[in-house]
């Protein structure tokens, strides 16, 4: 007998190099698709640098079918030789991503002759012009995702200015558009409240140390802090390509003995550093619905953010000054007060209270989406 599946492709090995706390999520994803059809099984066919295998529980079945790839031809090919082989009926394809995830599922549908409706998942803000002039890259995959992400059957955004830069600059027809945001593990999080008097005195930095996820502006920010005062540190935790010509510049501005670096760290080993906090800045200068900004502020730590899709969104659900944007133009005296208000405020507990339920919702939310689409 055919196993009926919906069928997410991940040529690039997103899903395995997301580590446990991802595939955990797609198990939540299988789990509320069983409780609504048990007919239908959540299938992942993804890659790693490891020897194929296949995963199969309860939920959800998974199969490395290569190493990380961008060639869609190949990875497509070896799916359709996987779904005749194990005899997968597939209702539903989901695409990850507008480029090689996308193409693979137009292949597969060629090679099995059918029809297949493709979501197409789109966790960046890719819409935005800003991110299109980060590099080369950037403006080609831009081009291309004008070209392709039409021909999707439904589009899966994952906040709601990220929807309107969709239709605004990749013409995506709206009705296509659904807005469903990645759900984030609370399970790790120390969600009671705080006692706020004594938060620390300090900026944090959290993510990659790359150029385009803005630490030059991390810089212009620190420099100007320091102009009025250096009576605060600064704790950095992530690592990348940049992080030794980055962290030495951050040491000179302020000192050597005011920086904590901790390096990159497990989701869940970052839980316990927020009570360490004082402040998280947010300097991506493209950012859809950041999943650090939505975690800082649960654990009751506020963020001062550059304006992007996904502050906008926050600011728009979080309105008593938790979550502050940045305008680096604005004077050193100016910056130096906003930053001392930030660490000051107080949580809102509101806020914590919807976003949790929200953020229960989502797995089911979308697994709704897909049973829309199935044929």
């Amino acid at each position: 007998m055919k196993l009926s599946a919906i069928l997410i492709l991940d040529p690039r090995g997103n899903i395995s190099l997301g580590g446990s706390d991802v595939i955990k999520r797609h198990e939540n994803y299988g789990k509320h698709l069983t409780s609504l059809s048990n007919k239908l099984k959540l299938v992942v066919f993804t890659s790693n640098n490891s020897e194929r295998i296949i995963y199969n529980s309860k939920y959800l079945d998974r199969y490395v079918l290569s190493k990380p790839t961008i060639n869609s031809f190949l990875f497509a090919w070896r799916a359709y030789r996987c779904i005749i082989q194990e005899r997968i009926d597939v209702k539903l394809l989901i695409a990850g991503d507008p480029w090689e995830s996308f193409w693979t599922a137009l292949l597969l549908n060629k090679f099995l002759r059918k029809d297949i409706p493709i979501q197409m998942q789109i966790h960046g803000d890719i819409a935005n012009p800003l991110w299109k002039n980060i590099n080369i890259q950037n403006r080609m995959r831009y081009i291309l995702a004008q070209l392709f992400c039409k021909k999707a059957t439904a589009v899966r955004a994952v906040s709601k200015n990220q929807k309107i830069n969709l239709i605004k600059n990749l013409r995506i027809v709206e009705s296509k558009i659904t807005v469903i945001p990645v759900p984030i593990s609370l399970e790790s999080l120390d969600l009671r409240e705080r006692k706020y008097l004594n938060r620390p005195s300090n900026i944090t930095i959290i993510g990659r140390v790359h150029k385009d996820r803005g630490i030059t502006f991390f810089l212009q920010l620190l420099e100007k802090l320091t102009d009025i005062s250096r009576d605060f540190s600064v704790i950095i935790i992530g690592s990348g390509k940049d992080e030794l010509e980055f962290l030495s510049s951050v040491k000179q501005i302020i000192g050597s003995n005011k920086v904590k670096f901790v390096g990159q760290v497990s989701d869940k080993k970052l839980s316990k550093y927020w009570k360490e906090i004082g402040v998280l800045v947010s300097l991506a200068p493209v950012e859809s619905y950041g999943r650090v900004m939505r975690e800082a502020l649960l654990s009751g730590v506020p963020v001062w953010a550059l304006e992007s899709s996904g502050s906008n969104d926050l600011l728009s659900v979080e309105k008593t000054g938790q979550i502050r944007l940045l305008n680096l133009n604005s004077a050193s005296d100016s910056l130096f007060r906003e930053f001392s208000k930030l660490l000051t405020t107080k949580p809102n507990s509101n806020f914590k209270d919807k976003f949790i339920k929200d953020n229960k919702a989502l797995p089911s939310r979308l697994v709704k989406s897909w049973m829309q689409l199935v044929k």
